[in-house]
């Protein structure tokens, strides 16, 4: 028996079970208040406030002091899967080094990271590999808290991925969507004929059973396809599973897209086959995280035992320094001083007769005097310059709203049967907001995602999804931002090398 918690924005969330055989056996779940501000992202705020509410959660339901697991979804703990060779953890180990050590997470400064194994492919010997990187100091202080309450952490994992493994044996074979709503943080998981592809976290402001709510559920539905149509995938997303709400919500969720998207099935998701859980089954929806804690994991280096490790070299490290230091200041003052006398007495004499008569030299005093007289010259001539030059590259590259930009929006509208209303143009921000129409929601899409494109456009904004006048076609408004332009002289040189 272990516990799994789940820290949120508002709440602490606690899954007690096992892992079984082909799932997970689930026998408590419980739901504790967090106060305001001591988490955020996942990322302790007020450690004071935290620590007391893990201790009120423990002893308000008397939960077991061991094998407690830690489950978080903060930019503070990164996860990412990637392919690697089937060889000894050992060599596993070097080859994630080198993977962390390459990608975004070298921007931390002292970075711990653990990983597990989530498949094999024995036929191409290679192993699917989710390995987590965090600072230090990040994990160090989830470890302290939790140990002035009295308990020990075994694991830290990030939830997303948890949840993103807990559910592919049931999105196997299938293109399916998954929502995850927890607060005002909105995780979608995509899976194209069962296999992942995709996961994104975004913010959601409207309330749930509001319209405004479904529409930015939609948004998101939207962006999957999006991202479906620039990967080229021959997949539609109709199956939504949420998460996050209850039953009554999801429902008035479903009707209110399908006002929107007629082929958007929205529902709450189920437990997955070999799930038990104890008590109400209605309560799966709002605990997925936890839930999917409980699962067993192939953790060949707990990001926790990479900590410990980390530590005992620092120390080791540090022990060897203090011994050498007497010795080594001892070495390097004797040389110092040794380099300082023969310095001194090789070359005092010599440089002190050549100072005095390049001093007295009226030549040298001449020269000296005329060079600064020039330097100060050529340093005003030189700021001038500059900023000459800044203010001819600021109007090169100014965007200029030529007939080429109308020619561009109307070819991409013509290939997907949009109709397109020019509203306005700013000279002042380079903005052209423009209207697109057409019976077919899903060309719209496509039109917006050939402007989204286009190298003449830095951003391409859409909002306003609306039925037309006519009462046939859909119509969005659309901001299009010019990009700034190459100088004229990069342009020919590229020109020349090709």
């Amino acid at each position: 028996m272990s516990e799994v918690v789940f820290l949120s924005n508002t709440n602490i969330q606690i899954a007690s079970g096992s892992p079984a055989s082909d799932g997970v056996k689930v026998s408590k779940l419980i739901s504790s208040p967090l106060p305001e501000g001591a988490v955020l992202n996942g990322v302790v705020m007020d450690q004071e406030k935290l620590t007391e509410a893990i201790k009120l959660a423990w002893q308000a339901n008397k939960l077991p002091k061991s094998e407690v697991t830690l489950i978080l979804n903060s930019p503070q703990l990164r996860a990412n899967r990637v392919d690697a060779p089937i060889l000894p953890d050992k060599k596993t180990n070097e080859f994630i080094e080198r993977e962390t050590k390459d990608s975004e997470y070298g921007r931390f400064q002292n970075p711990v990271t653990g990983w597990y194994i989530v498949g094999k492919d024995s036929k191409a010997k290679t192993q699917r590999i989710v390995y987590e990187t965090a600072e230090l100091d990040f994990v160090n202080k989830y470890v302290a808290i939790f140990a002035s309450c009295g308990l020990k952490l075994k694991s830290i994992h990030n939830g997303v991925q948890l949840a993103t493994e807990y559910f592919t044996k049931q999105a196997s074979g299938k293109t399916i969507l998954y929502m995850i709503l927890d607060g005002k943080s909105l995780v979608t998981i995509f899976f194209a004929e069962g296999k992942y592809y995709y996961d994104s976290t975004s913010r959601v402001f409207a309330q749930p059973g509001t319209p405004e709510f479904a529409r930015e559920i939609y948004s998101s539905i939207s962006s999957i396809r999006q991202f479906i149509s620039a990967q080229h995938l021959n997949e539609t997303v109709t199956d939504i599973l949420f998460c996050g709400l209850s039953n009554t919500q999801v429902n008035q969720l479903a009707n209110d897209i399908l006002n929107i998207d007629s082929a958007a099935d929205i529902s709450v998701a189920q437990p997955p086959q070999g799930t038990s859980i104890s008590g109400d089954q209605l309560q799966f929806p709002f605990f997925v995280y936890p839930i999917a804690g409980l699962r067993r994991i192939d953790e060949r280096m707990p990001i926790l035992k990479n900590t410990k490790n980390i530590k005992k070299k620092n120390s080791e490290g540090s022990a060897l320094k203090k011994l050498a230091l007497p010795f080594i200041l001892i070495f390097a003052a004797v040389v110092i001083a040794y380099g300082i006398c023969f310095t001194i007495k090789t070359t005092k004499s010599a440089e002190l007769a050549a100072i005095e008569k390049d001093n007295n030299d009226p030549n040298i005093i001449a020269q000296v005097n005329e060079y600064n007289a020039m330097y100060d010259n050529m340093a005003d001539m030189g700021n001038i310059q500059g900023g000459v030059d800044l203010l001819k590259s600021y109007i090169d590259s100014y965007p200029v709203p030529d007939s080429t930009i109308n020619t561009a929006i109307l070819e991409a509208a013509k290939k997907h049967a949009v109709n397109v209303e020019f509203n306005s143009y700013s000279a002042s921000s380079g903005i052209f907001n423009i209207t697109a129409f057409s019976p077919k929601v899903e060309d719209i899409h496509l039109f917006i995602a050939d402007l989204m494109a286009m190298d003449i456009f830095e951003n391409v904004n859409y909002t306003g999804y609306e039925l037309a006048e006519d009462g046939t076609n859909w119509q969005i408004n659309v901001v299009c931002s010019l990009a700034a332009r190459e100088p004229a002289s990069e342009a020919v040189s590229e020109e020349e090398g090709n």
